[in-house]
């Protein structure tokens, strides 16, 4: 069974084995070879320390991660105004996981008053913010080699 909570320190070396596992199967086209391996190192506990990790994750204000069996296989995190990460393990794509940790972050934002969420979606993840509301603000671009998607979801109606 699925469980959701907020993220903890001790999360962080799973979730990054989660965020390198997922771009490299899902999104390894979407730039050159060279911006992918400097995401992927990005999150590589091998060439980061620790102390590192945790300060980049750290800076997200707003985090949870979705569970199962105690397994991560779900996280988001961001800020107020900026969604930074969000991946699910593939084979639980389609099962209402990233719009659940969206939803979860969606009301966090709100709660500290967060009135717009912009993201820089991944090409491959356009259609699932798509379908959660949110809406493109240019034509694709390049951020530090890899191809995204500007696109932003407003909070207050």
């Amino acid at each position: 069974m699925v469980k959701y909570r907020k993220f903890k320190q001790s999360d962080i070396i799973p979730a990054c084995k989660l965020i390198t596992a997922t771009y490299k199967k899902y999104n390894r086209r979407e730039g050159s070879k060279a911006a992918i391996n400097k995401y992927l190192n990005q999150f590589d506990p091998k060439i980061i320390s620790q102390e590192k990790l945790e300060e980049r994750f750290a800076r997200a204000t707003i985090a949870y991660v979705a569970t199962d069996n105690k397994k991560i296989i779900g996280l988001i995190r961001g800020r107020k105004d900026r969604l930074v990460t969000l991946f699910v393990d593939g084979s639980y794509h389609k099962k209402r996981i990233g719009k659940k940790l969206a939803k979860l972050f969606e009301i966090e934002a709100k709660k500290i008053r967060g009135k717009i969420i912009k993201v820089r979606a991944s090409i491959y993840a356009v259609p699932f913010y798509q379908k959660i509301g949110y809406k493109k603000t240019t034509g694709p671009r390049s951020f530090h080699g890899l191809k995204i998607q500007p696109m932003k979801k407003n909070l207050i109606k």
